[in-house]
Parts: structure tokens; sequence; C-alpha cells
């Protein structure tokens, strides 16, 4: 399920960066580091860091929306800050080790910003959005098959769980009534499709054969009676 999923990478995230943290304080990273071992030493800590922040920004997104600028905006500089550390150890500068100062620099600063991020993935993980976590209630009981009455639910969304219980029948009756009304537009719309099919093809006469045979015979009589009045007026 998306919370524990999104747990277990809030765990993975803290202890990465507690490993980094913890070689920068101990020394075992340290700004007059050759940028080849700099790098060595901690590419596969940044990496996973940013790949978890990747992971991590989509999943919060899920579980709270509202603070979808919030989330967007901290996962993107930190990612960015990440990217800059690896790019300034692989330049070729004549100078190295101002490579490697600038770079601890951008390592300190992803320390912190990954403080900052890790804080925002508890409050996520701890209080997501009252109506995705009823969706993803809903979602549980559906799995499990089990009734959705006896899931425990926060004071927050028990209202919310109950109104929706109580027009469940209504919703059907209104489901069903849409769904007759629309059975009935497509037989009107096949009706229609077949007689305009019928027409362009030839098979339905724009006259009767009755409506025919009455005009043929008023256009007789119309001779007729100009025929008569021109002998009459010979």
């Amino acid at each position: 399920m998306i919370r524990e999923e999104f747990n277990e990478k809030v765990g993975e995230f803290e202890e990465v960066l507690q490993k980094v943290a913890s070689d920068i304080a101990s020394g075992v990273l340290f700004e007059k580091l050759p940028p080849p071992e700099l790098l060595n030493k901690t590419e596969q800590y940044i990496n996973r860091l940013k790949d978890l922040a990747g992971s991590s920004e989509e999943l919060m997104l899920i579980l709270k929306p509202e603070k979808a600028y919030t989330i967007k905006s901290m996962c993107k500089n930190f990612a960015q800050t990440l990217t800059t550390f690896k790019d300034i150890l692989l330049q070729n500068t004549p100078d190295p080790l101002a490579n490697s100062r600038l770079a601890f620099g951008q390592l300190r600063k992803a320390s912190t910003d990954g403080s900052d991020i890790l804080f925002l993935m508890r409050e996520v993980r701890d209080n997501p959005s009252p109506l995705i976590e009823t969706i993803l209630t809903f979602k549980k009981a559906s799995e499990t098959k089990g009734p959705v009455i006896s899931i425990q639910a926060s004071e927050e969304v028990q209202p919310l769980i109950k109104y929706f219980l109580s027009r469940i029948d209504e919703f059907r009756a209104l489901l069903m009534g849409l769904e007759k009304k629309v059975g009935e537009m497509k037989q009107i719309m096949r009706e229609l499709q077949e007689e305009s099919l019928k027409i362009l093809s030839g098979k339905v006469p724009t006259q009767s054969k009755k409506d025919k045979d009455e005009n043929e015979k008023r256009q007789l009589s119309l001779s007729n009676f100009k025929t008569e009045e021109k002998e009459g007026g010979d």
C-alpha cells in the first residue's frame, strides 16, 4: 500500500542522510580530498538520495496534494544541489582542490536540505490529506474484502465515511437511471443512423407510390383542362 511503501522510503532516506552527515562530522569526508576520491566516497549515497527523493516526491504528491508547490520546490532544489556536487567534481580544472572545496560546500547544503525534506516526509506520512486517507481506507477495504465500518478511522474522517454509506443506495439508483437514459439515446441514434443510410442508398423513396399517382392524376387533369379551354376558344 502507498503509506507502507512511503514509510519504507522515509526510513531509508533518513538512514542514508545520517550516514553522509556522520561522515562529514567525523572527517571521513572533507574539502581537501581530491575530486576523484571525494566522488568515490560519496557517489553511491548521492545517487541513492536522489532516487529516493524523486520516488518520495511522487508519493507525497498523492498523500498530500495541497502541499504540491512545497514538495516540488524542495525536491527539485535538493536534486539540483546533488547534481551540482557531482558536476563540480567531474570538471577538468588546473586547481582540483578548489573544485573539492566548492563541491564540499554543495554536499553540506545537500545535507541541510535533506534534513528539511526528511521533516516534510514525516509530516506527510503522519498527516496525509483527510480525503486521500479516506480513499486509501476504502481501497484497503476493497482489497481485503473486509467491511469498511470495521476499519479504524480518525474522528475527522468518520463523518465522511458515514455520509458515503448513507448515500450509496441513492447513488446506485441515479446510476441505474443514467444507464437507462444512455441506452435509450443509443437506440435513437441507431435508428436515425439506419434511416439515414437507407435514404443515402436510395432504398427509401422520397415520395410514396400513392402520392406519386395522385400527382400524375392532377397533372393529367390540368392538361385536359388546358386542352378543353383551347378548343372552346377556337
